[in-house]
């Protein structure tokens, strides 16, 4: 009995069989085959479990193939073998290498490699060499319109095989036909040792002469298991694989359907659902609550849904391990999946993949990679700072980041110099890696500095890691062996490996993350993880329209019918693909007859978007087993649906948040001002204030107080429109001081205009590089020129104005302590102001006070109330008392907009010796014109006593320049 083939559907005891007949055979040492690594774990527990602990071998068909070359080839094992990065790097060595014209475009898309290396492993797997593959592929083209095609694709074969052999490798399909071929001359020296394979729903060409060459060649007795029963549509994508074992078994038993392994309350219909789905015209039965339907509006509200079913059950006393969460694509979906579970406090277990780039420690490698030797930034510069364990205290790169950011410096080099003036030292690791350069050098100085930045985030003394720290040893353990490839492929080529070429390399590298399946854990897996498992509870996610079932994807090189015609002319029998949609029903059936207790299927209405997502139509499917009652017992949530009822939340945090929805809106309340008595101590104490803080304060106290007193670091640039100020207002400065020191006038006229703008040019010139305008080049040139429009056109404007006043004082300062000029007291007794006047123009013994303004808005006097506008009153009453001079007007010029009329506050007895260009309205009467500074008086009195008593209250309607609260988040005023 060389092979004896057992077949049945879910359910019907083969695992059962395969395993009795294993542990009957122990004395002989029988040999058993799963699928994957997870599979081999759980097998030897499940032996253990029924005492056959001694006697057995679990493997994988990849340690099978090394057990076959030890018996009948032990050369090979002495054989070095190319990982997957090492014969990635020998693809893209032969794409390098390799004439091509037709597939040039493709070669240089990113993905080229890893597709020639599945078609590769394709051809390996089906025994078909290049030269084989090269005579067929001519013969087929025949001189025709794709025979230049066929010869590229033959000969990027060939130059693979050549880089394997140069490099003294082999791959592992090319290991396992070698150990084959070997025990096909040598079939005595495999033994008697029995083979049983189990769990597997498809095979490789490989695996398939491998079970065939024991047992027809070898004459061992091989046992294989495949879920498979005839005329079923479910079964239909493995009925090639049938075909093939059943050819050559010498036993074939067909084990019937059981329903004994279903819940008792559940068996009816669970039992109907597996023997009734994708039949024509199944009867309907009650679903009996065993099937349920889940229905939500967008991702998050579907992974919401599942996790309070999930939770649901394990308060009924389900363990979690017999719980299993299915999803399609595991590597996309389950990120999301893993935070809803994670917050509604589900232990689970996840087995998934991601690119080394989105690790911690694959990300901080590849950006100091980048900032070395590549286009590196200065974000990549606090990426790589931030990767765990590289600094004692995250702050640093809090520093550092708030300071290039204010600065907009992009580059890594601007980064590295705030760097070195901050920490008073270079960082040595970029100066090494820039000192290895390229080729093997580069790779072991990067592998050094990625097991330092290992070590430095596992601490200083060896511990066990728990499940949860263990994804970082596998970045470690991939990135590393990756390198030491790059490293011998720079040896062979030298040239050939380059920081560009390591980078790419190691981006793209697969790491498995997430934690191992564990018995107190739910699973979260994909549906060829299910192959001979049950569970009490199944619960199978995303079921829409081209996700589940996916869409087939094309093959690149040889599609489908290519490979019939190439069949059918030169017969060479390449793999074909099933068809897709056969192995996605044999998938969903998997996944339906899994569940011992209870079956829940989910799908969703809509995206997040709210657009209408199609769900699968295998839902359909399970709806003709069922009666009505399944859509009538369908759970929802809507993407309206932010929190749960109070009667469903699943969680305490859920339950809250329900019922702070639930309960009556209360208006916020604003807040009541300051109560620290230190803080109101050092209030009261404070005697000197600025123009600008007190209107600051009249605007919205809550905003100074924010802004002002708590001061918190900023991490952007300052904003253009305050930068563009400053800088307007230093060129006007120098512009109006060198006029009156080459030309020795005052004021600008239209016989010295031209040396006025020249002067101006080289000011905006001088200045440009102490104003960091913005971080974007282009945006800075487009604000300089802007600038100097605007400053040109008041220039001209000034060479305009007619009057007697003159410019007298530039950047006049008091109460700073800096030229002379003491503070101005005003408002209560030993309270003072100082600040910074832009121009006093003056006349005799009058003066006109002007405040540039960047913007083109003005307020005129009849506003300064409303709109708490005091400079122009503070800077007219701290001309009288610090000039001996008598204020006749106080105006805001606007440096932009289209009227470039100053506004504010004249004396009309004074029109004459002020001049035209002015509003008539802003002239006023000796009265009101006193009126209005003795005003301010009041208000500057009246500001600095609430600011002094810590009064803080809302102003959203005055709060921003645009209207709005700026701090919402503080005030929580709507």
């Amino acid at each position: 009995m060389p092979l004896k083939l057992i077949t049945g559907p879910a359910n019907s005891g083969k695992a059962g069989r395969v395993l009795g007949e294993l542990r009957a055979r122990l004395d002989e040492e029988p040999i058993l085959v799963v699928p994957a690594f997870r599979d081999v774990e759980r097998s030897q527990r499940e032996l253990s479990a029924a005492g056959a602990v001694f006697g057995a071998r679990v493997v994988r068909f990849k340690w099978l193939f090394e057990l076959v070359a030890g018996r009948a080839a032990a050369e090979l094992l002495a054989m070095p073998r190319a990982s997957e990065v090492r014969r990635t790097l020998i693809v893209e060595e032969a794409v390098r290498s390799s004439r091509l014209t037709v597939l040039r475009a493709s070669a240089e898309r990113p993905g080229f490699a890893r597709a020639a290396l599945a078609f590769v492993s394709e051809l390996e797997r089906a025994r078909v060499e290049p030269e084989r593959l090269g005579r067929a592929l001519a013969q087929w083209a025949a001189g025709g319109t794709r025979a230049r095609y066929c010869a590229e694709v033959s000969e990027l074969y060939a130059a693979y095989r050549r880089g394997l052999d140069d490099a003294g490798l082999l791959d592992d399909d090319l290991f396992a036909l070698r150990a084959l071929e070997a025990l096909s001359l040598e079939p005595f020296r495999w033994g008697r040792t029995p083979l049983l394979v189990h769990g597997f729903d498809d095979f490789t060409e490989l695996e398939l002469d491998a079970i065939e060459t024991i047992a027809t060649r070898a004459g061992a007795d091989v046992t294989v298991s495949l879920p498979y029963e005839r005329g079923r549509v479910a079964f239909r994508s493995l009925a090639r694989v049938f075909e093939r074992l059943r050819s050559v078994a010498s036993a074939h038993e067909e084990l019937a359907p059981s329903a004994d392994h279903y819940d008792e309350a559940s068996r009816a219909p669970l039992h109907h659902l597996e023997r009734s789905l994708l039949a024509e015209q199944p009867r309907r039965i009650e679903p009996e609550g065993a099937v349920r339907l889940l229905s939500a509006g967008g991702q998050r509200a579907e992974a919401e849904l599942v996790a309070t079913e999930v939770l649901a059950l394990l308060r009924q006393g389900v363990e979690p391990g017999e719980v299993a969460v299915v999803l399609r694509d595991p590597n996309r979906s389950a990120p999301l999946v893993e935070a809803v579970l994670d917050a509604y406090g589900v232990p689970f277990s996840i087995e998934r993949d991601a690119p080394l780039r989105h690790t911690p420690l694959g990300r901080g490698l590849l950006a100091l990679l980048r900032c070395a030797l590549l286009d590196g930034t200065a974000a990549d510069l606090v990426a790589y700072l931030r990767t765990p364990g590289r600094l004692a205290r995250a702050a640093v790169a809090d520093r550092l980041e708030r300071a290039v950011r204010q600065a907009g410096a992009e580059g890594v080099e601007h980064a590295l110099e705030h760097w070195t003036q901050a920490r008073r030292t270079p960082l040595v690791e970029i100066e090494r890696l820039r000192a290895a350069g390229s080729g093997a050098a580069l790779a072991n100085e990067l592998d050094r500095q990625l097991q330092r930045l290992f070590w430095r985030a596992c601490g200083e003394h060896p511990r066990l890691l728990e499940a949860s720290e263990r994804d970082d040893p596998r970045v470690l353990s991939v990135a590393h062996h990756a390198l030491e490839d790059l490293q011998a492929l720079a040896r062979s080529h030298p040239g050939s490996v380059d920081a560009r070429r390591v980078h790419d390399t190691l981006a793209d590298l697969r790491v498995r993350l997430g934690e191992d399946d564990q018995p107190g854990r739910v699973l979260v897996t994909s549906p060829e993880s299910l192959r001979a498992r049950r569970f009490a509870a199944v619960f199978v996610c995303g079921l829409q329209e081209a996700d589940f079932p996916r869409t087939a994807r094309p093959e690149p090189f040889l599609p489908h019918e290519d490979r019939l015609e190439l069949g059918a002319a030169t017969g060479l029998a390449l793999p074909l693909r099933d068809d897709q949609l056969d192995r996605e029903r044999f998938l969903f059936y998997l996944c339906a007859s899994r569940a011992e207790r209870l079956l829940v299927l989910s799908s969703r209405l809509s995206d997040e978007e709210g657009s209408p997502a199609p769900a699968s139509f295998f839902l359909e499917d399970v709806r003709d087993v069922f009666t009505q009652a399944l859509d009538e017992g369908t759970r929802r949530r809507s993407l309206a649906d932010v929190c749960w009822p109070a009667a469903h939340a699943p969680t305490a945090v859920e339950w809250e948040r329900s019922q702070a929805a639930a309960s009556l809106r209360v208006p916020a309340v604003a807040p009541e001002g300051l109560a620290d008595p230190d803080v109101l101590a050092a209030l009261g104490a404070r005697r000197a204030f600025s123009a600008g803080a007190l209107e600051a304060y009249a605007d919205c106290p809550v905003r100074w107080f924010v802004e002002r007193e708590l001061d918190p670091l900023r991490l952007e640039p300052e904003p253009e429109p305050m930068v563009r100020g400053r800088y307007a207002h230093e060129v006007l400065e120098l512009t109006f001081r060198r006029l009156r020191e080459r030309t020795g006038h005052r004021r600008v006229t239209s016989r010295n205009l031209a040396e006025a703008e020249r002067l101006a040019l080289e000011a905006i010139a001088e200045r440009q590089s102490s104003f960091a305008i913005s971080p974007q080049r282009m945006r800075v040139r487009a604000a300089v020129r802007r600038l100097e429009f605007d400053v040109l056109r008041l220039l001209r404007r000034e060479a305009e104005r007619d009057g007697s006043f003159a410019p007298e004082h530039l950047e006049l300062r008091f109460g700073l302590g800096e030229d002379g000029h003491g503070p101005v007291p005003l408002g209560p007794p030993g309270v003072s102001l100082h600040g910074v006047i832009d121009r006093v123009d003056t006349s005799g013994d009058r003066a006109l006070v002007v405040d540039y303004k960047s913007g083109s808005r003005v307020d005129p006097v009849a506003t300064w109330e409303r709109r708490n506008r005091l400079q122009a009153a503070i800077y007219m009453l701290a001309v009288d008392h610090l000039l001996d001079l008598r204020s006749v007007g106080g105006v805001y010029a606007p440096l932009r907009g289209k009227d470039l009329r100053p506004r504010g506050l004249l004396a009309a007895e004074c029109r004459e010796e002020i001049g035209s260009g002015y509003v008539g309205t802003d002239f006023r009467s000796p009265e009101d014109f006193d009126d209005q500074l003795i005003l301010a008086r009041e208000r500057i009195a009246g500001l600095v006593g609430d600011l002094r008593s810590g009064r803080i209250e809302c102003r959203p309607q005055s709060c921003s320049s645009r209207g709005g609260c700026s701090h919402p988040s503080i005030c929580r005023v709507e």
